[in-house]
């Protein structure tokens, strides 16, 4: 009786062992096919409006751009914000500009038949590669994710504008066959521009960026003229101290001054680089026009160093006799100067005076006979 009991217990074990592998597998064939279904296996014939759309930007990691030409960006989201090559600062404006692009990015209408020779012609030499990377699950199940991590969800190429500059030609991967008019709703205009692959359009343009209260020390050192070199440092919550190009503290300085100039370290960018410029010039100027340093600590110790160095006039100069000035003051940019930033005499950077003249104030504009004592200075929040 007992064997026989067993062996009952046992076929009844092996039933439901049965069942629970025949669940499994219709559960797991189940979610193979909305897998599938989400990927557009069965429905390639389909056009849908938002198939080149990002549901949820905030859910994007990484997105890479790349032309026919070799010109290649990667964007990272790290957390200190958007990153180029995972370590580069980036413009933030032009990331939100990118994501919002790719969230509300619309199919107009596939191209037409007579047209996608064409089309695809223009594709091969001037498309643009995007690969949108998210943290996304492998399927989702009753509203909920399962397998959740960096996954590589859309792949298209944006390619040029259409004849009317409203929208763009675009293909997505695995529907080579159907090129599509793809545009912003209530947005005139062509999107290639939010898709550059080069590197240099992402990079911000900040040289310096400290809030007045992060400040730990400026040192301003002036080559022409070192009586003009100045320090300030941060003396409590309550003060600064001044100095002089010697290291003498400075008993008396307009304190006003000080403060408004310590609050100028915001938002200092350069105009451009001057990659085009030849080695041997770039050498020229560094050794040769040097004429202003500033240097700012913050209160956690890091420093950054800008080097100012005059540039060439564009014009030529002459007095009222119609004779050519030879004044070396009147050869040089009013407008603009060049400036190395912490010591990398490689990339020589364009900037303009009119960000940076009140951060080369000299010495003699805070000192004067209308300055105030240091010790009335406010507490500066």
């Amino acid at each position: 009786m007992a064997r026989l009991y067993k062996t009952k217990q046992t076929k009844k074990m092996n039933k439901r062992n049965i069942i629970l592998l025949i669940c499994a597998a219709v559960l797991a064939i189940g979610c193979l096919l909305l897998v599938l279904w989400k990927k557009n296996v069965f429905n390639k014939s389909d056009l849908q409006v938002d198939m080149f759309a990002v549901q949820d930007t905030a859910t994007i990691t990484r997105v890479f751009m790349a032309d026919m030409h070799e010109n290649t960006v990667l964007l990272t989201k790290t957390a200190d914000g958007w990153r180029l090559s995972d370590t580069i600062p980036v413009i933030a404006g032009k990331v939100e500009s990118l994501l919002s692009t790719m969230q509300n990015l619309r199919v107009q209408q596939p191209a037409s038949k007579n047209s996608i020779e064409n089309v695809n012609r223009m594709m091969a030499v001037s498309a643009i590669k995007v690969e949108i990377y998210e943290n996304a699950p492998l399927f989702t199940l009753f509203k909920k994710g399962f397998f959740v991590k960096e996954r590589r969800t859309l792949t298209y190429y944006m390619g040029p504008a259409t004849q009317s500059n409203t929208s763009n030609y675009a293909i997505l991967e695995g529907r080579e066959d159907m090129p599509c008019i793809v545009y912003i709703p209530g947005f005139r205009g062509f999107v290639t521009p939010r898709y550059s692959p080069f590197a240099e359009d992402w990079i911000s343009h900040k040289l310096f960026d400290t809030k007045l209260t992060r400040i730990q020390e400026v040192v301003i050192t002036d080559y022409d003229n070192p009586a003009e070199s100045f320090r300030i440092e941060k003396a409590g919550a309550r003060f600064f101290h001044f100095y002089d190009g010697q290291g003498q503290m400075v008993a008396q300085y307009d304190t006003n001054k000080v403060i408004n100039y310590l609050s100028d370290f915001r938002n200092r960018n350069y105009e451009s680089v001057a990659t085009e410029m030849a080695p041997d010039k770039r050498d020229s100027i560094i050794r040769s026009s040097r004429f202003k340093t500033i240097k700012v600590t913050d209160v956690n110790g890091k420093t950054d160093e800008l080097t100012f160095y005059r540039m060439d006039s564009e014009y030529d100069y002459y007095d009222a006799s119609g004779n050519h000035i030879d004044d070396i003051e009147m050869l040089y940019n009013r407008d603009r100067c060049y400036a190395t930033l912490n010591g990398d005499k490689r990339k020589l950077y364009r900037v303009q005076y009119y960000h940076f003249d009140r951060l080369l104030q000299p010495f003699s504009y805070f000192v004067g006979k209308t300055a105030e004592p240091s010790y009335i200075l406010e507490e500066i929040k």
